[in-house]
């Protein structure tokens, strides 16, 4: 899924109309001013597209689990009433018991999916917040 940023233009723009005042303010340099606001700019553009994905595979996979959900329940309205005795009242009985835990797994299963794109998104803001970090000591330091 290749996108180009958006805001790429919008920071162009910026530089340009800002690199005006470059040297008016003494210490202050615009370039790496741009260049980590681009940075900022891309590392939230690829944590959204990390999390859409994730989103997509949750509804994907949710979608998946109701037709599968839907073919079973079909499956048992064919075969509920057969048997004799006793064995017609465990049928149900055995079949909720099923259910319930399949429901368990998927409740697991999906939110284990939507965790992992959070987890992978949230790495890209925390990594990009570090890099911002090192930036600001490392141009104080001058």
């Amino acid at each position: 899924m290749s996108q180009t940023n958006p805001f790429a233009d919008v920071f162009e723009n910026w530089t340009k109309g800002f690199s005006q005042f470059t040297g008016a303010v003494p210490g202050m340099n615009v370039d790496g001013l741009m260049k980590a606001g681009q940075a900022n700019i891309a590392a939230l553009t690829e944590a959204n597209r990390i999390a859409l994905e994730g989103l997509q595979a949750v509804a994907k996979r949710q979608q998946e689990m109701a037709v599968e959900a839907f073919g079973e329940f079909q499956e048992t309205a064919k075969t509920i009433g057969a048997g004799k005795g006793a064995e017609v009242f465990a049928k149900p009985v055995e079949l909720a018991r099923g259910s319930f835990e399949k429901s368990v797994a998927n409740m697991k299963e999906l939110a284990e999916l939507a965790g992992k794109s959070q987890t992978e998104a949230w790495g890209i803001i925390g990594r990009r917040v570090q890099e911002s970090i090192s930036e600001v000591q490392t141009s104080t330091k001058k």
